[in-house]
């Protein structure tokens, strides 16, 4: 007979706390405070948080390949060529052929495009604050430790 702690599949269950009937499971509040983070990220940004997660990538790497871009975010190719067009249009991203291979185009901020990367990095900072408010410096490393594993726990499942 297999175990209450047991799924089908032989992999542990999470236990169930007297009481938890109507509880929100673990991955249920990592999935509702992700979705709710993201709205008031991009509420505070007046930013996506995809076209943001373009700009910082490209802000701290310089140049990059829309291929190397949508492996990095986990994005599909055909979003990145996208969000990369408009940004162009927008005169914060140039683009062009890479000269190794013309199979790819490389991606690169324009000068206001960095200047307004820089300006929405004080906006950031600012929201992480008060997102964060409250929370001590080893409760934040014990979240990123706990979020950290379980990515790592995610990848066995691969």
């Amino acid at each position: 007979m297999e175990s209450q702690l047991e799924t089908r599949q032989g992999a542990p269950a999470a236990p169930k706390a007297a009481g938890s009937e109507h509880q929100e499971t673990l991955l249920q509040q990592i999935a509702h405070t992700y979705h709710d983070l993201v709205a008031a990220f991009e509420r505070h940004m007046g930013i996506t948080r995809a076209r943001w997660a373009i700009l910082s990538r490209l802000w701290r790497e310089e140049t990059a390949t829309q291929t190397l871009l949508a492996q990095r975010l986990r994005v599909d190719a055909a979003a990145i060529t996208r969000q990369v067009k408009q940004l162009e249009r927008e005169g914060l991203v140039v683009r062009w052929p890479d000269p190794q291979d013309n199979r790819f185009t490389v991606v690169s901020l324009t000068p206001s495009g960095r200047r307004f990367v820089e300006e929405l990095r004080s906006a950031r900072d600012a929201f992480e604050a008060v997102v964060t408010a409250g929370l001590s410096e080893d409760d934040v490393a014990a979240m990123r430790r706990s979020l950290d594993r379980i990515r790592e726990n995610l990848r066995t499942l691969a």
